[in-house]
């Protein structure tokens, strides 16, 4: 969330009091001594490369028809294939362009096995339809599980190889069901992978909080004030820009006009403010705490391969978070790359590099 954007939300939970921008810390963690790797890639200014094909998926939610847009790279199909599901990070302005440049790395390599990706929209971001539905964190694993379950959802025909890679919560929400065995990935990969809120992460969960958090929910959920509302916060450019120069992207030379351009025409999209409002206030958290986070990855220790890639330069708390991942239970490998919240976007073929590498050390040796 942009500072302009957290002093705004600040001062409507704490009315009588004046909030400076500060209560949102931005400062970067220091950069860490990692493994040697080869030095990042330049971003890439290039526009994404277009999808192999495209297409609408129906997901029923309460007997409410939702079209889930999602696209698919491959090229060449080799004789061993894996296939892959993207699923874009969790935020104001999530789409599926994030991952566009990993996705044509990977299905453009050479080697013993082959991949397909395939790339989805959240319901309620990106290019899915965004209904007005009560979102939480419960409600996005329905609907991952629904999607790597259904007979006719995009991914049906993996034949149970299906690989998840998931950036921010989106990452969280993927190891939670697998834990609770609700989805059998064959590996997965959490890239800058978060658990809290933008206003949770500050400001806690205490009960007056709460009350709090449900007031502004609510007051952005509204017809009119919540447009007004949300436009403060989310659906201006300066916003967009702010946000992405102060914690998303960890170089802000690399944030362009076009960037800042492709995301703000998404928060103008019909219902663009309804997750928004759950992810601000803290519903769309798959956990409480961070012990309670360590322990959804502990769960799939010895079942399922997973890859942490963490940040040098993520915001201080978020950091702090992933950090926590390092060395514990279940992470098969943690590695560090360049970037903030969004490095698939930022640096894309230094987390493609990681993909790949994490990939071939899971499954091609047990060809």
């Amino acid at each position: 969330m942009p500072p302009s954007a957290a002093a705004t939300a600040a001062a409507f939970l704490f009315p009588a009091v004046a909030i400076p921008c500060r209560v949102f810390p931005q400062r970067r963690a220091r950069s860490l001594a990692v493994r040697a790797v080869a030095s990042p890639p330049a971003f890439a200014v290039k526009p994404a490369p277009l999808p192999s094909k495209t297409g609408k998926w129906e997901w029923k939610f309460e007997n409410k028809p939702v079209n889930i847009y999602y696209e698919e790279h491959e090229q060449e199909v080799a004789e061993n294939m894996k296939n892959i599901l993207m699923i874009p990070t969790i935020s104001d302005v999530s789409t599926v362009e994030e991952w566009r440049v990993v996705a044509k790395d990977i299905v453009g390599r050479k080697g013993e096995l082959g991949y397909r990706v395939t790339i989805v929209d959240w319901p309620g971001l990106g290019y899915s339809d965004r209904p007005s539905l009560n979102y939480n964190a419960d409600v996005m694993e329905s609907f991952l599980v629904e999607l790597m379950n259904s007979p006719n959802s995009p991914v049906a025909n993996a034949d149970d190889e299906l690989i998840i890679v998931g950036g921010g919560h989106a990452a969280t929400i993927a190891v939670r069901a697998a834990g609770k065995d609700l989805i059998k990935p064959s590996a997965v990969a959490a890239v800058a992978p978060t658990w809290a809120g933008p206003l949770p992460i500050v400001f806690g969960r205490g009960s007056d909080m709460e009350t709090r958090y449900g007031l502004l929910r609510g007051t952005l959920r509204a017809p009119a004030l919540g447009w007004m509302m949300y436009n403060v916060l989310v659906s201006n450019e300066k916003s967009i820009q702010s946000q992405y120069k102060s914690h998303v992207y960890a170089n802000p030379d690399n944030v362009t006009p076009a960037i800042i351009e492709s995301r703000y025409e998404l928060t103008k999209r019909k219902g663009a403010r309804f997750v928004p409002a759950a992810f601000l206030t803290g519903l769309l958290d798959p956990v409480q705490s961070r012990e309670e986070f360590l322990q959804l990855f502990a769960k799939l220790d010895g079942d399922v391969p997973v890859l942490v890639v963490s940040t040098v330069n993520a915001p201080k708390r978020s950091k702090a978070e992933m950090e926590a991942l390092r060395g514990s239970k279940g992470v098969t490998k943690f590695v560090e790359v360049a970037g903030a919240l969004l490095p698939q976007e930022e640096y894309p073929l230094a987390v493609a590099e990681e993909l790949y590498s994490f990939l071939q050390e899971s499954f091609a040796a047990r060809r």
